[in-house]
């Protein structure tokens, strides 16, 4: 394959990738309206579900806010019932928040249908190649997560 199409096929590559972020963002948004939140709380949601409790301050760091923005946001899961806020038995200075099972339940159940439908998808590939799309995936989001600290650092 020559350069220059190797650097076509990248810009496909990251063109779609780019459309599939949107289309996440319009899962997420007619998910999160479903039941009554924000998309950056369901987010937030999503990080305690699967990293297990957080402090404000590492779920700040992860979703690029304020530690003032996570206590709104806080706020807004423990009145609704997705989330709490608990003393870390390992240092009581420190306040972690916890995913309610039966919020998590609430907000993810809302996917079942669509884990369904990926597992028949990816059931079409190889092993091999579902490996390595993890991989490039993890990848570029990674990258992404770069680029995104590097914009936020620059100079306005």
């Amino acid at each position: 394959m020559s350069k220059d199409s190797k650097d076509e096929l990248a810009r496909e590559l990251t063109g779609e990738l780019f459309e599939l972020s949107m289309a996440l963002d319009l899962i997420g948004n007619a998910a999160a309206g479903q039941i009554g939140i924000n998309q950056t709380d369901l987010m937030c949601l999503n990080l305690l579900v699967r990293h297990g409790p957080m402090s404000p301050g590492q779920v700040a760091a992860a979703l690029g806010l304020t530690t003032a923005a996570i206590s709104a946001m806080a706020a807004r899961l423990e009145a609704g019932g997705y989330a709490s806020r608990e003393i870390d038995p390992k240092d009581r200075r420190r306040i972690l928040m916890h995913a309610s099972p039966l919020g998590a339940e609430r907000a993810f159940g809302l996917f079942d249908d669509f884990y369904q439908a990926t597992t028949q998808l990816f059931g079409t590939a190889s092993d091999q190649d579902l490996r390595r799309l993890a991989d490039l995936l993890g990848r570029f989001r990674h990258l992404l997560t770069e680029h995104a600290e590097a914009i936020r650092n620059r100079p306005r």
